[in-house]
């Protein structure tokens, strides 16, 4: 009814696997808690497969998720029982867009809280202080920042690049100097290099996890 061409449906886990090995997917919606073979575990293997995944919804009544590490592995958004099915298609459409038509308007309030963050550079490996993921980023961050609304901006000092926004703080590591924020706005001053740095390197992480 929301337009998809096809629709494949699997019982559980393991029977999702050999669907998405078989044929071509574009976006897979899971319940964390099946038998058998449960949601965690299905994204946890999609992850070693070792090619490209999916873009992944996990749909749950329990909160006993580790989101740092789901987010890491490919999960873009995580939806509580019992949801309206508008809710769902909404979330399938965005998971599904084409990312230069995401971020383009800002938060209708500003967020309140805000961090500001100095680096040589975004990085690709677990040691740098920025990594890109396909729908945020992560960062190593000291300061004080609760989950929810943020405003950031990060400073490049390698090339005097700025990359400025808001979105969401998604996770914060319990240490609290790592965190995890995903995109909501991309101001135009940065948008099309972030975009470009996302396409060149294409992660599988929606927003990568730190160690």
């Amino acid at each position: 009814m929301a337009g998809c061409q096809k629709v494949y449906t699997a019982k559980d886990g393991e029977g999702a696997l050999a669907t998405i090995k078989d044929r071509h997917i574009d976006l897979l919606v899971t319940d964390v808690r099946m038998p058998g073979m449960d949601g965690i575990t299905l994204v946890r293997n999609l992850a070693e497969l070792g090619t490209s995944i999916p873009s992944i919804v996990f749909v749950s009544g329990f909160g006993d998720v580790d989101a740092r590490e789901m987010f890491g592995l490919g999960v873009e958004a995580f939806l509580a029982k019992p949801l309206p099915r508008g809710q769902l298609v909404q979330v399938a459409e965005m998971a599904l867009a084409e990312p230069s038509t995401l971020w383009l308007t800002p938060m209708d309030s500003p967020p309140r809280q805000s961090i500001d963050i100095t680096v040589e550079k975004i990085g690709e490996t677990e040691e740098d202080s920025i990594r890109l993921g396909r729908g945020g980023f992560s960062a190593r961050y000291s300061g004080l920042c609760a989950l929810g609304k943020v405003a950031f901006k990060c400073h490049f000092s390698s090339d005097q690049r700025e990359m400025t926004g808001e979105g969401y703080v998604r996770w914060r590591s319990k240490n609290h100097d790592k965190v995890g924020i995903e995109f909501s706005f991309l101001d135009p001053n940065c948008r099309s290099w972030v975009l470009e740095e996302i396409a060149a390197n294409n992660p599988r992480s929606f927003i990568p996890s730190l160690l």
